[in-house]
């Protein structure tokens, strides 16, 4: 009987060391539940092929600006063919010197990064994260025009129908997905929900002037189910199959950047603090073995 205690109390003196290493052991969800909505959907566009644009840029990067006329000129000729969302991440968003600001979020240091796409200069595009023959996935500014002309044929294998709920007041957030297969697809399928912000205004080098008052679009505020999504489908699905996905609950007025420090210094935590009447939701549903995206929808949320 003593030998049996001895080792209940061996393990629970473990247990207890072990436990004390953890850092940050509970994580607090960013929920919020609201009761008063304004609903808004795509129902008047979901219904055709569309591309996404990923600009990878940053508030000190000299050469981002032409990157932005770019999207903007790409806009302009495509409409709601085409999704842009501006990813601040690497070396040139970091705040520095005059630079102050941070507009980096956890998605785009993920996607930024060596488990992403090693992206190590700016502006570089991603278009549907697909390389597109003869380019790599990876492209310079003066490829992004000539490659979305080849995006805009991909096949439109999956339609999006996409409907948010927010409450101004309180800031949850409800984002509910049909996707609708158009065509018979064998491969699982993840999908992202993230949320853009425009007309956000603060410093910009461009080409070494620091322009005081830049007006930033399509700025990527954060990923609300996690940076690479969650699984959408998990099985074969035959045309006119569909599948039903669902974001209840997420707290916009609550969202944060954090920085891991090492321990024992604590991490760092940023506030990211949104103007809600500029805000757009951003679906996407990708190919969980090549990361190539299939769809996209927008949804301005009030």
């Amino acid at each position: 009987m003593k030998k049996i205690l001895s080792i209940f109390i061996l393990a629970t003196i473990i247990c207890f060391s072990s436990c004390d290493r953890i850092k940050s052991p509970i994580i607090k969800k960013n929920t919020v539940t609201g009761s008063s909505f304004v609903t808004k959907n795509n129902f008047a566009v979901y219904n055709y092929k569309k591309a996404l644009l990923e600009d990878y840029t940053g508030m000190r990067c000299p050469n981002c600006p032409e990157g932005t006329i770019i999207a903007e000129n790409l806009l302009a000729t495509y409409g709601n063919s085409l999704v842009v969302v501006a990813v601040h991440a690497g070396g040139l968003s970091n705040p520095f010197g005059n630079y102050t600001a941070d507009y980096r979020t956890e998605a785009g240091d993920k996607w930024n990064g060596s488990t992403g796409y090693g992206i190590v200069s700016y502006p570089t595009g991603l278009i549907n994260r697909k390389a597109y023959s003869p380019n790599d996935v990876k492209l310079d500014r003066t490829a992004w025009t000539s490659v979305m002309t080849t995006a805009m044929a991909d096949p439109f294998i999956v339609k999006l129908k996409v409907t948010t709920n927010y409450d101004t007041i309180v800031g949850a957030l409800n984002t509910d997905v049909t996707a609708i297969f158009n065509t018979a697809y064998a491969q699982n399928l993840n999908i992202s929900v993230l949320v853009t912000e425009d007309g956000i205004v603060g410093k910009q080098d461009d080409k070494g002037v620091e322009i005081e008052e830049y007006e930033f679009e399509h700025m990527m505020r954060g990923a609300l189910n996690s940076p690479w999504g969650e699984a959408l489908t998990t099985s074969a699905k035959a045309a006119n199959d569909s599948v039903k996905y669902s974001l209840p609950n997420f707290n916009l007025k609550g969202m944060a950047y954090v920085i891991d420090k090492p321990d024992p210094t604590p991490d760092v935590v940023k506030p990211i603090v949104v103007n809600d009447k500029k805000i757009s939701v951003i679906v996407f549903v990708y190919n969980a073995t090549t990361r190539e995206i299939l769809q996209v929808e927008k949804v301005k949320i009030r």
